[in-house]
């Protein structure tokens, strides 16, 4: 999935920058050398993010 058409982050993207520890979208731009342009990706970045740290806590917390 495409989550910022402007700079052309997909979920890939977004998966590999918040296991290298992005915690939000604007970390996730930075991990890819990247800008806000429009900002429309903003809250599908986020909750991408939080979707996976939420999952990793599970995880943890289940072992």
């Amino acid at each position: 999935m495409i989550h910022c058409i402007c700079n052309n982050i997909n979920t890939a993207k977004v998966d590999l920058a918040t296991s290298n520890g992005a915690c939000c979208a604007a970390d996730v731009l930075k991990s890819c050398n990247m800008k806000f342009n429009c900002g429309q990706c903003r809250i599908s970045i986020d909750n991408r993010v939080a979707e996976l740290r939420l999952t990793k806590f599970n995880l943890e917390a289940a072992e």
